[in-house]
């Protein structure tokens, strides 16, 4: 088979691959990112390349206009090379490769304030550093070094305690220093000496001993091990200050863009361990960051906290995913006890220990756990709906007598995904869209003020909400051919009726940025899909969204929505703006609640037990309900007053 030379550019990356080999495969051994996330399977249209030099061999036409194709585009995941090619990945398919996010990444908007604030809880940290002074053994008091060191700990730590071969054996050395006589070394004691104790299970264990005072270098990593995003805190454990964040894209995304993806990539020969070795070096790249920026050792790092959903933590933990896929859908295991980071190629003090957040189940992770203790919702009087909007919507639905639970799998529309203009929330993306109804004037702002090259999750909830509120399309998603005023934002594109959001010549990608029907039709699924699931399970227990008194949006995506926009699409329900909240990153809060108290390390571990999961798939009545949802904003108008309220206006 011979071989050929594939050179992908801005990334001035290069690799040589036979002739039998996509260039999506060729962009993963170049570790460059092409936008694909359906892993490959030819059915998201996102892995759009532009060959500029050389000769391809396969089928690419679908989801390419034929104005595409003339320029060169090409879908990576379904062509060979066929020459040395030289490959243009085009802004919309870039994700800003593998390195550390910009600072001004949607990742940090949390940490610029409160985030880096001491959590209100009382600092009790999982893991803990005592400065010790013990006094010498005499000849009235020849207690052992080991009962010396565990009682003076006792007093300052309470509770069943062990200590570890290896440790007894640094005791001596760790509370003595020897001196070279004449003929060999004496023994002189010191008695200072700093205990590091962590929690493991029901016990205490030392976990090093070391000799003088280090007790002021004690630091914690809080991971929230999310499907696109990786993010780290840097905790100091004595204060529970944050000192620093540091985020990057997960390098998983080049095996899929969603977790059913990943978990049949992992089916693969070597897929599991790759995926896993993935995230690992992931982590160590943030490790390094922060440690840097710090001026610390990585051996000041005591402890890892790590929260995602399940399939996140079985490929950071090395175990079998596959199953998860699967009916009944069982895990290898959601609560998995505490162990040495090093176990797994976690680069922290060799003795330091990973603790993950317990799941709820196959499809309701530690994330959503996390988000659950850091609203306080099983805490209150108050009947609460906790929303982590994403491929995978998860919906938690309780207060402090009751919590149940549930996972809808909405698709990749608000990530990019399935829409023709769509990409994720980076620099260039248009997050926000106005149109004025008198005119059809459209203003929009993009991600970092830079030029637009297209649509991201707000974005598209934005346009599709203002393009209902003015008339341009009717509650089914169906563009108003008949409204004469706006036909010049109408283009036909191989008999696809397409609307231009921004033309050509205004635009970063060289293109016009559209929204086509299908686009429109993929929201809808979307929205439908997150909305029947809350929906069921506010009916399941014989009460509808008025009774909701409360409503918790989770994660980054929230913090750009507009909350009117989303009631308008039916994506959330017609509740009162005001008892709406955005919460931000609370898959990251929780992960510091717990790193930082033993109280709430067993808090989670309750709210855990007592949530209960219901699967979608076997609900009889969810598919009747999804079907409801799939309207503007859904067939029933009189669920969203407000809304109607609006159409009636028009």
């Amino acid at each position: 088979m011979p071989e050929f030379r594939v050179r992908f550019l801005p990334d001035e990356q290069e690799v040589v691959v036979d002739g039998s080999t996509t260039l999506l495969e060729a962009a993963r051994q170049a570790n460059v990112y092409t936008g694909g996330i359906c892993a490959g399977e030819g059915i998201c249209g996102k892995c759009r390349i532009i060959v500029r030099q050389g000769e391809v061999e396969g089928e690419s036409t679908d989801f390419l206009t034929r104005d595409e194709i003339r320029h060169g585009y090409v879908l990576a995941c379904k062509v060979v090379p066929k020459s040395d090619v030289l490959i243009e990945v085009p802004p919309e398919s870039r994700l800003g490769g593998y390195e550390g996010l910009g600072r001004d990444d949607e990742q940090f908007r949390d940490f610029a304030g409160r985030a880096a604030q001491p959590p209100a809880v009382e600092i009790a940290p999982l893991v803990e550093k005592f400065a010790l002074q013990l006094a010498p053994p005499t000849l009235d008091d020849p207690t052992a070094d080991q009962e010396r060191v565990l009682e003076a700990i006792g007093k300052r730590r309470p509770g069943p305690m062990q200590m570890g071969l290896k440790i007894a054996r640094e005791l001596p050395f760790a509370l003595r220093r020897r001196v070279v006589g004449r003929s060999a070394w004496n023994w002189h004691w010191d008695g200072r000496a700093t205990a590091t104790i962590g929690l493991r299970g029901d016990l205490n264990e030392v976990l090093c001993i070391e000799p003088g005072d280090t007790s002021g270098r004690n630091l914690g990593l809080a991971l929230d091990l999310g499907t696109t995003t990786i993010v780290a805190h840097l905790v100091d454990l004595a204060t529970g200050t944050t000192h620093d964040a540091a985020a990057k894209y997960n390098s998983q995304i080049k095996f899929g863009g969603d977790v059913i993806s990943r978990i049949n990539s992992a089916r693969q020969p070597g897929g599991a361990e790759a995926l896993h070795q993935a995230v690992i070096r992931d982590i160590d790249t943030l490790i390094e960051d922060l440690a840097n920026r710090a001026h610390i050792a990585r051996g000041d790092i005591s402890c890892v906290v790590a929260a995602g959903n399940t399939a996140m933590m079985h490929f950071l933990l090395g175990l079998e995913a596959d199953l998860i896929r699967i009916s009944p859908f069982v895990p290898v295991a959601t609560s998995p006890p505490p162990f040495r980071a090093a176990e797994i190629g976690l680069r922290i003090n060799p003795r330091g220990i990973l603790y993950t957040l317990p799941m709820a189940g196959s499809y309701v992770g530690g994330d959503i756990t996390a988000g659950v203790l850091a609203s306080g919702m099983h805490r209150s009087e108050e009947l609460a709906l906790l929303l982590d909007i994403g491929t995978n919507g998860e919906v938690v639905l309780g207060n402090r007598d009751f919590l149940v639970a549930c996972s809808a799998s909405a698709g990749p529309a608000f990530e990019g995904g399935s829409i023709s203009c769509g990409m994720r929330a980076t620099a260039g993306a248009i997050d926000s869209v106005r149109i004025r109804p008198r005119d059809l004037t459209i203003s929009t702002t993009t991600i970092d003020n830079c030029p637009p090259v297209g649509l991201c999750g707000t974005g598209l909830i934005d346009t599709i909400a203002e393009m209902l509120l003015a008339g341009l399309v009717d509650r089914s998603g169906q563009f108003r051919t008949d409204r004469v005023t706006w036909r010049f934002r109408l283009a036909d594109y191989d008999h696809r009726s397409q609307f231009i959001l921004v033309a050509a010549e205004a635009s970063g990608r060289g293109r016009d940025i559209v929204l086509t029907e299908s686009d429109v039709e993929n929201l809808i699924r979307t929205k439908g899909a997150i909305y029947a699931a809350a929906d069921s399970l506010v009916q399941s227990i014989g009460l509808c969204f008025a009774d909701v008194q409360k409503v918790y949006i989770a994660g980054a995506f929230g913090n750009r929505m507009d909350i009117a926009h989303c009631i308008a699409i039916g994506l959330l329900p017609d509740v009162p703006v005001e008892r709406v909240e955005f919460i931000g990153n609370s898959s990251l809060a929780g992960a510091k609640l717990v790193m930082l108290s033993r109280r709430m390390f067993e808090e989670i571990h309750q709210i855990r037990d007592r949530i209960t999961y219901r699967e979608l798939m076997v609900d009889p009545n969810y598919m009747e309900q999804f079907t409801s949802a799939c309207f503007l904003p859904h067939t029933d108008l009189a669920r969203f007053p407000s809304v109607a309220r609006q159409h009636a206006m028009r």
